[in-house]
């Protein structure tokens, strides 16, 4: 059994946490071999799955994006507008 319990956020709180999952993932985007290779080992430490780290750093990397995208959608749907900023 699942619970759908919905959370309320403010336009202005979606928009925030948009933008900083976007730069997070922007920057992980950008970052170094060894800045991925020590994300991929924490990820692994946490027992996210059984998967490589490398493999673990890049569904990180993918999930942050698709969140990111979600995120503008609903805030385009929650303007009166139909705007994101």
């Amino acid at each position: 059994m699942t619970n759908s319990a919905s959370v309320l956020l403010d336009p202005d709180q979606i928009d925030e946490l948009r933008r900083l999952l976007g730069t997070v993932e922007d920057w992980l985007l950008h970052a170094g071999e060894d800045t991925l290779d020590d994300l991929g080992g924490f990820l692994a430490g946490l027992s996210w799955s059984t998967a490589s780290p490398a493999r673990l750093t890049g569904a990180l990397i993918a999930d942050l994006g698709e969140h990111t995208v979600l995120l503008r959608q609903a805030l385009v749907r929650a303007r009166p507008d139909g705007e994101a900023s």
